[in-house]
């Protein structure tokens, strides 16, 4: 499957992947943002079993593609859409871009707009979420340009670097992200 855009395309997860999955999640500088702590030891046998049952399409919670740049076919970082519970009528995705100089081209924008309308259009979803620290300027960016809406601060529910700090979750229905993205166009 891929869900094409101008710029980018996702695709889905390959066992080919897996190496690059690894360099990335070993990154440090790119875990601090990805999941907010430098959790950056992973080790292949690891990063396999995480992603066994997204390589086969059989993961029940959630879908994890491949960021590639159209054009190169060159993966430039990945994605993930999650939910906790069977009939959810809500969705966090999940966006890197792991290769540093693919950042500040709008890349995030486009990549948030093709994963919010698969969940729309395909998962049948009723609201899509997306999480970050508080001091990612670029993802709270990002959020605002694909309509979504600030719904609460977690205080302090982050540590890392001796000190705790906060994330923010954002919102979008849709009926406010097709409204958001037909300006864009």
């Amino acid at each position: 499957m891929v869900i094409a855009g101008k710029g980018v395309y996702l695709r889905g997860l390959e066992r080919d992947d897996l190496k690059l999955m690894h360099k990335w999640l070993n990154d440090s500088e790119i875990m601090q943002w990805a999941r907010s702590q430098p959790d950056n030891i992973a080790s292949m046998e690891s990063v396999e079993k995480e992603f066994e049952l997204d390589l086969k399409g059989e993961n029940p919670h959630r879908r994890t593609f491949i960021l590639a740049q159209a054009g190169t076919d060159r993966p430039i970082g990945w994605a993930s859409m999650r939910w906790w519970r069977p009939f959810s009528t809500t969705v966090d995705i999940g966006l890197v871009i792991a290769e540093k100089g693919m950042r500040g081209k709008g890349i995030g924008s486009e990549a948030t707009r093709l994963l919010t309308s698969e969940a729309f259009s395909q998962l049948h979803m009723h609201k899509v979420e997306l999480w970050t620290r508080a001091d990612n300027k670029a993802a709270q960016k990002v959020a605002k340009n694909c309509g979504f809406r600030l719904e609460g601060t977690d205080r302090e529910a982050i540590y890392f670097d001796g000190k705790f700090h906060d994330g923010l979750t954002f919102g979008v229905l849709e009926g406010e992200f097709r409204m958001a993205t037909s300006k864009t166009k």
